[in-house]
C-alpha cells in the first residue's frame, strides 16, 4: 500500500495463483499512459537481460505503435524475468531489490510531488537514468551504455531530467530516506555494472545526487560513498549470454 509518507510502504506477501495479460485491453489506454508502462519495460532490459534491451531499441517504433506480436514477446519475457526473480527471493530479502532500479528516486518523486505530477513510469524514467549516472560513477557503467539508456527512455516519450532548487532536492532527499531499502538509516542504490548485469550493489545516497537527476556530471555524485559489500543472497554471474537466465544463489 502506498502511504502519505511514501510508495509501497505497508503490506503483504500472497504469491498468485494466476497472472493474466489481457493485451487488449493496451489499446485502450492514452498514449502517456501506455509510454508510462514502457518505463517497467525497459528496466527488466537494463536489470537483467541485454538481449531484450537491444530488442527494445530495434522493436520501439512497432511497441509504441502497440503491434500485437511484438507486445505478447516482450511482455512474456518481461513477464519471465519477474518470475525468476520473486522465484529466488519471494520476501525481498535480497535478489528482489534488483526490481527497484530506478524506484529509489522515482518513488520520492512521486511522493514530493503528491502523486499527481508524474506518473509512476515518468518518475521512475528519470530515477533510472539518475540511477545508470550514478552507476557510472560507482560501478563503471560504460558512458555509452548510460547514453543507451537514457536516449531509449527518451525515445520512448520518457522524462530522463528535471530541475530541481536546492529546497526541493532537500525534500527529494528526505523522502528517499522513507524509502523500503533504506538499512541501518542509510539511503541505498540498486546499481547496474552494464546493460544486463545484475551484479547488486547498495550505495548510500549523498548531497551530490542531484547532478544525476539534473543531467549533470558532477564529479561528486556520491563520490566516496559506496558500500562495496553485495546484497545478501543476490549473487548473480556479472556477464548474461543475450537471452539466457540466469543462474541465482539466495
Amino acid at each position: 500500500m502506498n502511504l502519505k509518507a511514501g510508495k509501497n510502504l505497508v503490506g503483504a506477501f500472497y504469491q498468485p495463483r494466476l497472472v493474466l495479460c489481457d493485451l487488449d485491453t493496451l489499446a485502450s489506454l492514452p498514449g502517456r499512459e501506455f509510454r508510462t508502462g514502457l518505463a517497467e519495460v525497459i528496466k527488466y532490459g537494463i536489470i537483467y537481460d541485454r538481449a531484450l534491451f537491444a530488442r527494445l531499441e530495434g522493436d520501439l517504433p512497432k511497441l509504441l505503435e502497440r503491434d500485437a506480436a511484438t507486445l505478447a514477446a516482450v511482455i512474456a519475457r518481461c513477464c519471465e524475468i519477474k518470475a525468476e526473480v520473486v522465484g529466488h527471493d519471494e520476501t525481498e530479502s535480497g535478489l528482489r531489490a534488483i526490481l527497484n532500479f530506478g524506484h529509489t528516486i522515482g518513488h520520492a518523486l512521486e511522493a514530493i510531488s503528491h502523486y499527481g505530477k508524474y506518473l509512476h513510469g515518468e518518475a521512475i524514467a528519470i530515477g533510472q537514468v539518475a540511477a545508470a549516472k550514478i552507476s557510472r560513477r560507482l560501478v563503471g557503467l560504460p558512458e555509452q551504455e548510460v547514453q543507451r539508456i537514457e536516449r531509449l527512455f527518451q525515445r520512448a516519450g520518457l522524462p530522463t531530467k528535471l530541475k530541481l532548487s536546492a529546497s526541493q532536492k532537500a525534500k527529494l532527499l528526505a523522502a528517499m530516506k522513507l524509502d523500503k531499502k533504506v538499512s541501518a538509516g542509510e539511503i541505498t542504490f540498486v546499481l547496474a555494472k552494464q546493460i544486463g548485469a545484475s551484479g547488486i550493489r547498495a550505495a548510500s545516497a549523498c548531497g551530490g545526487f542531484g547532478g544525476a537527476i539534473n543531467g549533470g556530471h558532477q564529479r561528486n555524485d556520491c563520490t566516496g560513498i559506496f558500500r562495496a559489500a553485495r546484497v545478501p543472497g543476490a549473487s548473480i554471474p556479472e556477464a548474461r549470454r543475450a537471452g539466457r537466465p540466469a543462474r541465482t544463489t539466495t
